[in-house]
């Protein structure tokens, strides 16, 4: 009896065994998917697939799948805006042995981090995370770390360029630069007219015009040359350069020819940063008065219709993450189930071949405590979705324009409600709705609908707490309002 107790063991690791190699493959299969949806630009279904791909690999315990799925994740997260989200999910993948082991995903988290920490503007913090990354890529070797030290760079450089720092931006596209040698110019074409383009730009803010056109002119060249099909913003910067000189004709037509590059490859938010280009040159030049409200119109809808798709990634993304927190939460309750499944068969047979009768009062005993800790589960998963259903019933309020909608708010979010009285304590309760309507992302026509206003109205409105709260007409309303936040936290 003993020898058939431990071959139905063996057996029953023998099969789990098996079955978790396939499904570790599927999980695979689902991360290159993933990626293809990434190269079209589909982010939702980029991140729908890496969610399906974490929840397969959360079910098999594969630590793998695990860290590399929640990567993918956090940069879907990041990319649609959703900050404090991808942050989490990095969090996550540190607690995996993979990450631990494997310096390249290290690297990653790292890079996730920094650029997390640069779109909420906390310069300080990104600048910090890409550092740590250097000290992580200089154990790689190969061209792994060639080109994680590439993007490391790049990173480095647009921070610096925000904070003005244009020493160290030159700094970092010059190592970026040093940094392409190792490959043939066909194999890097576009890598290297990145990097010509923004010293073409360094140059244009130093003043030193004609270095600045000598780098720009490298860019033309390559692009031309290797028939580069999306142009990123060399005609805008030639634009600014002839502006500069005073050139104001020649600069116009750069300034038309960078739209005109974007139309022909579809890049739709490059198109609304040319229209606002546009209309700010042809308005301060005073070149030409309709074209700069010709140009403004255009940014102006463009603007409205991106960012009501993007609210509607957005909230496909926020759908999703949802989803993966009540599978995450079923998934325990499975888990805890198979173990405890596993435990009382192991126990039973046990029990049997040795003293059943002496054992089966233990058993007994065993069983209620693992009810009790069942139990404690599922209030603490109660717990959990209570504050889900309070955030889902606070979009209900907004939706439908009810004046407890403010009050719930100031419970779920209380920084964010005391970060703007810092501006203003006399705020009126209407302009607090109306931000915190923003802060969750709500569209201009969304919150036209909601408040029984018009469009234009909203559009007014967001104007007059623009110049209350200093928000430079270059930011996204919207994005400045979730900043707040964090910057109060």
């Amino acid at each position: 009896m003993r020898k058939q107790f431990l071959f139905f063991i063996l057996l029953l690791f023998t099969l789990k065994a098996v079955a978790g190699d396939d499904k570790k493959q599927e999980v695979d299969s689902l991360l290159v998917k993933s990626i293809e949806f990434a190269g079209r630009g589909d982010l939702a279904s980029y991140i729908e697939i890496a969610i399906k791909a974490l929840n397969l690999a959360n079910a098999i315990d594969y630590d793998e799948g695990k860290a590399k799925s929640g990567s993918y994740i956090a940069e879907g997260l990041v990319t649609a805006g959703l900050f404090k989200e991808g942050l989490k999910q990095l969090d996550r993948i540190e607690t995996t042995d993979y990450y631990k082991n494997e310096i390249f995903m290290q690297s990653e988290v790292q890079r996730l981090r920094g650029r997390a920490y640069a779109e909420l503007k906390l310069n300080q913090q990104a600048l910090l995370a890409f550092r740590r990354q250097q000290g992580l890529i200089k154990k790689m070797t190969g061209e792994k770390q060639i080109k994680s030290y590439q993007f490391n760079y790049e990173s480095l450089s647009v921070v610096f360029l925000r904070m003005g720092q244009l020493d160290s931006m030159q700094k970092y596209t010059e190592l970026q630069l040093e940094n392409l040698k190792v490959f043939e110019e066909k194999d890097a074409a576009m890598r290297y007219q990145i990097v010509y383009e923004n010293l073409g730009r360094l140059y244009v803010e130093r003043g030193d015009f004609a270095r600045a056109q000598q780098y720009l002119d490298k860019a033309l060249e390559l692009m031309n040359k290797y028939k580069i099909p999306v142009v990123l913003n060399t005609y805008g910067t030639l634009g600014l350069l002839e502006k500069k000189r005073g050139n104001f004709k020649k600069a116009a037509a750069f300034y038309e020819e960078s739209l005109a590059k974007k139309h022909a490859v579809g890049s739709r938010i490059g198109i609304k940063n040319s229209y606002r280009e546009l209309a700010d040159f042809y308005r301060t030049t005073n070149l030409d008065k309709a074209k700069a409200d010709h140009y403004e119109m255009a940014f102006s809808r463009l603007n409205d219709s991106l960012e009501n798709e993007n609210r509607q990634v957005v909230d496909q993304v926020l759908n999703q993450i949802l989803k993966l927190k009540d599978h995450e939460s079923a998934t325990k309750v499975t888990e805890s189930v198979k173990i405890s499944l596993i435990a009382v068969v192991i126990l039973l047979v046990v029990s049997i071949f040795f003293v059943w009768r002496s054992k089966h009062n233990r058993k007994v005993l065993g069983q209620k405590e693992e009810a009790l800790q069942e139990t404690e589960i599922i209030n603490k998963e109660l717990t959990e979705q209570i504050g889900e259903n309070k955030f889902n019933n606070l979009i209900d309020l907004a939706k439908s324009n009810n004046p407890e909608f403010l009050t719930l708010f100031a419970e779920l979010y209380p920084q964010f409600i005391q970060a703007l009285k810092s501006f203003d304590s006399n705020l009126r309760s209407t302009e607090l709705e109306f931000c915190a309507m923003a802060f969750l992302n709500f569209s201009t026509k969304n919150i036209a609908e909601y408040t029984f206003v018009t469009v234009r109205a909203v559009q007014i409105r967001k104007n007059r707490l623009r110049k209350k709260f200093e928000i430079p007409s270059d930011v996204d309303f919207n994005n400045w309002m979730r900043g707040l936040s964090e910057k109060s936290h």
